[in-house]
């Protein structure tokens, strides 16, 4: 069973890895393309809009989905139960949004984001009937279905939004590519893995498992409004044009963590709740996720942050040139929180649902604190906020699994030192050569970009050699 285990795993981390590195690509040249497109103020109507629509986007799939990979044996009548609550809660969420959509627009002063919400609020419908197939595909660790599945949505989402930007629709191509977004991933999971859609109410046998998915929904409201806090503070003080630039800032420096990050909870929940009986084999498959996940995401983060001066002022011009800066210091911690979340969906599996509903209203708490305290320093006040939000969340989570794991917290810390100080050198090599060559433009991006990698690379030879072997090893 545990070799079956780890080649599925293996199999599913190499097809998704392919899938995602196309889609990456793609995607990171339409998102520039787009950005050059559009202006800061519709990027910030946007943002705006998405305030509300970001609190409740994900609370179907982690209500009903996560119940059903987690539970050994869930029988046809409860996933058809699951699924009349799926519905259900689908058309809940498009009359909250639909009629709620003008008095948030107004409290906002941004008139625009009405309509948008409006609109967008169809996706709501459209999920439900999604949850299902990629709930099970998830279950039955069918990873390269699911990579098909991403494939194609990922490629025709910004195709959709790059068409409409070229066509001047200006924030709408934004809200377009959600309801695409939304129609496609529905569409193409139910015809790669189709199911039978039953309305049934056996809410008396289903209702045990609803309380382990009503935690995760809870946990992922109060982390989305934590995600948002920014906004939703932000948005009042600010005007759309800053909140644009922010929100542009944001979005690049999140790129690689939102499209690691679903994958890595869509391998590492299934994957962990395989195992959760042997808390010593779930130790061992903790550290060394950590240990191979922070050697491949510091660098990455880490080196954009280095490139992102040069990168911003050569790609999208002179009117995104405030956005570097924000690109700079979120990508400094974003790596902490792709390890918080990684940590959070093993303690997820092990049954710790209400620990991470604590360290949500813990975020909460110091996201909301530290906005208010740097709220005079702008929009970059809202990126020391997010700084000290990721690191205090992490700290808190990897000291629970080494409490649940019977492991010390410097048994978890020694397994990315070495990633951080090999990235801590390449930073300011690649920062340094600003100052050493008289180049500017793309030149000077290529040069930063060879040099990151060749000096990691060196690093990783000289003193993580037992990590390259590792993923050369990967089977």
């Amino acid at each position: 069973m545990l070799d079956e285990l780890k080649i599925s795993v293996i199999s599913g981390i190499k097809w998704l890895a392919f899938s995602k590195a196309i889609i990456q690509l793609f995607r990171w040249a339409s998102t520039f393309w787009v950005i050059r497109l559009l202006d800061p103020k519709d990027y910030g109507v946007m943002a705006i809009a998405e305030i509300m629509a970001a609190l409740l986007v994900s609370v179907n799939y982690l209500f009903i989905g996560n119940v059903i990979i987690r539970f050994k044996v869930v029988s046809k009548s409860i996933i058809d139960t699951l699924f009349t609550c799926c519905l259900f809660t689908g058309v809940m969420l498009f009359t909250l949004q639909f009629f709620s959509a003008n008095y948030f627009a107004q409290f906002y002063t941004t008139p625009e984001a009405a309509l948008v919400l409006q609109v967008i609020a169809i996706t709501y419908l459209i999920e439900c009937f999604n949850v299902k197939p990629m709930a099970l595909l998830a279950k039955d660790l069918k990873f390269k279905q699911l990579a098909k599945i991403d494939l194609i949505v990922g490629l025709s989402m910004p195709i959709a939004v790059l068409i409409c930007a070229y066509m001047g629709m200006g924030y709408w191509a934004l809200a377009i590519g959600h309801i695409i977004n939304a129609v496609m991933k529905t569409l193409i999971a139910n015809i790669i893995y189709p199911t039978v859609m039953r309305l049934r109410y056996r809410f008396k046998r289903t209702l045990p498992l609803l309380k382990f998915g009503f935690k995760n929904t809870l946990t992922s409201l109060i982390a989305q409004f934590n995600n948002s806090l920014d906004f939703i503070i932000g948005g009042y003080y600010f005007n759309p044009s800053q909140i644009g630039l922010y929100q542009v800032g944001l979005q690049i420096a999140f790129i690689p963590l939102r499209k690691i990050s679903p994958e890595l909870r869509r391998i590492s929940f299934p994957t962990f709740s395989k195992v959760k009986q042997d808390k010593k084999m779930v130790a061992n498959y903790y550290l060394k996720s950590t240990r191979l996940i922070s050697f491949v995401v510091f660098p990455v983060f880490w080196g954009l942050s280095a490139i992102s001066e040069v990168m911003i002022s050569t790609i999208l011009g002179d009117k995104w040139s405030s956005v570097s800066e924000i690109i700079m210091l979120l990508c400094l911690f974003l790596p902490f929180k792709l390890l918080t979340e990684m940590t959070n969906s093993m303690l997820n599996a092990l049954g710790e649902a209400g620990f991470l509903l604590i360290n949500s209203i813990f975020s909460l708490v110091i996201f909301s604190t530290s906005i208010f305290m740097f709220l005079d320093y702008g929009v970059i006040g809202l990126c020391y906020s997010w700084g000290v939000t990721i690191f205090c969340s992490y700290l808190y989570s990897a000291y629970k699994a080494s409490n649940v794991l019977a492991l010390k917290l410097i048994d978890i810390f020694k397994e990315f030192y070495k990633s951080l100080i090999g990235c801590f050198i390449l930073f300011v090599f690649v920062f340094q050569i600003n100052t050493l060559l008289a180049l500017d433009g793309i030149a000077l991006l290529l040069i930063q970009v060879i040099s990151g990698m060749f000096t990691y690379v060196c690093f990783s030879l000289l003193f993580q050699k037992p990590i390259l072997t590792e993923f050369k090893n990967l089977r």
